[in-house]
């Protein structure tokens, strides 16, 4: 049962690491929804992958994450117009009322590809700023216990292996071999 729970640990941290890192390689970002503005295509705390993108191949429909400030505020919300002739879009949250103001094609961050209901909260926790203590001391204490499981397995399987060695030794001792006289 440990196995199993180390292979699993290891095997989810393993994940986490090439799809933090993968997404940047391929050209993703990972971003959580932050309000209901989605809802319910995308929900409060999803997970979302966003890609760049050309904003002249974009058209109503797609939903986008723009940016609204110098800042750099980031919103998540659905074109529902293209204006070509100011290079513009209008977009609008599906669960809102009205549309936002127009967004310039050079705020767009990019389209939005693939959406994770319900994980949002836990990316949001571990790559916040004021959480990276407690991630770098959770990384160091799965570090930490699987060079302990490591130790303690090969241990526990080297005192095996003497005690099978022992074993053995002791019971061919105990077996005559053929022909061979009974010294006492």
């Amino acid at each position: 049962m440990s196995d199993f729970i180390f292979i699993f640990v290891l095997t989810v941290f393993v994940l986490l690491t090439l799809i933090m890192l993968g997404t940047r390689i391929f050209g993703y970002q990972m971003l959580t929804v932050d309000s209901g503005s989605m809802e319910p295509n995308l929900p409060e705390d999803s997970l979302i992958f966003v890609t760049t993108v050309d904003p002249s191949k974009l058209q109503a429909d797609d939903v986008i994450t723009f940016t609204i400030d110098e800042d750099g505020t980031l919103v998540t919300h659905r074109i529902v117009a293209v204006r070509n002739n100011d290079r513009s879009f209008v977009t609008k949250g599906d669960a809102n009322e009205s549309c936002d103001s127009p967004v310039p094609w050079e705020n767009v961050v990019g389209k939005v590809t693939l959406c994770f209901p319900k994980i949002g909260g836990v990316f949001r926790f571990i790559t916040a700023e004021k959480n990276r203590v407690y991630v770098y001391i959770t990384i160091g204490i799965l570090a930490g216990l699987t060079v302990l499981w490591i130790f303690t397995d090969r241990r526990k399987k080297k005192q095996q292996r003497k005690a099978a060695s022992a074993i053995s030794k002791e019971e061919s001792n105990l077996t005559e071999e053929p022909g061979k006289p009974d010294h006492q």
